[in-house]
């Protein structure tokens, strides 16, 4: 428009560094530790530690696999493992689309667990996996969680990181931390996107 100043696209030289540790206690369920390093419109950086996760895959819809992986990834945390050991929920628990056109969940692992220590699923097709530390972009939202919003969801992201110049490398995960009981307008729900991170 005639007469108004045009905003040019933030760089990410001009994200503002936040450097903030994110603490568990913040949740009421462990969480993994992260460190937001910069923040920009509609998104935010983090730094990732590396975790341990227990992850099954399902063939099947974004909408209609989520139910059969709770119910074998629960399995394992409330005994369903080499030590009949009942172990505590964590948050958040995600899901991404695979090449095969399958979906994979994972359920985050407490931190006091490590590979030696931690039990082995009784079920074959759950499978303990470390997550290597990563820089990811974060896009918080409240609602439905279906497979129209998180495309939304996605799309919105890859959309604003494009934008500021940052490199995606990967594809993009929902993250639920709250369950179906909660009201959609209070759960809390990201997409996360593995992304080039330097500064």
């Amino acid at each position: 428009m005639p007469g108004v100043p045009q905003r040019s696209p933030l760089r990410p030289r001009d994200i503002r560094s936040r450097g903030l540790v994110r603490s568990p206690s913040m949740s009421r369920y462990e969480q993994p530790d992260y460190e937001v390093v910069s923040s920009a419109d509609g998104y935010e950086i983090r730094r990732y530690q590396s975790y341990l996760a227990a992850e099954t895959t399902i063939e099947g819809e974004f909408g209609t696999t989520g139910n059969e992986a709770f119910r074998r990834l629960a399995g394992f945390i409330f005994g369903r493992n080499s030590d009949g050991r009942k172990m505590n929920m964590t948050v958040p628990v995600t899901q991404v689309p695979t090449a095969g056109g399958g979906q994979r969940y994972r359920f985050v692992m407490e931190r006091a667990f490590t590979e030696e220590t931690l039990p082995r699923p009784a079920d074959p097709t759950v499978a303990i996996v470390r997550v290597p530390g990563a820089h990811y972009a974060a896009r918080p939202y409240r609602g439905g969680r279906g497979e129209a919003r998180y495309v939304k969801e996605v799309a919105a992201l890859k959309s604003a990181l494009e934008r500021d110049g940052i490199t995606v490398t990967g594809p993009g995960e929902a993250a639920v931390y709250d369950g179906p009981a909660t009201p959609p307008f209070l759960r809390r729900n990201e997409v996360l996107v593995p992304v080039e991170w330097s500064l």
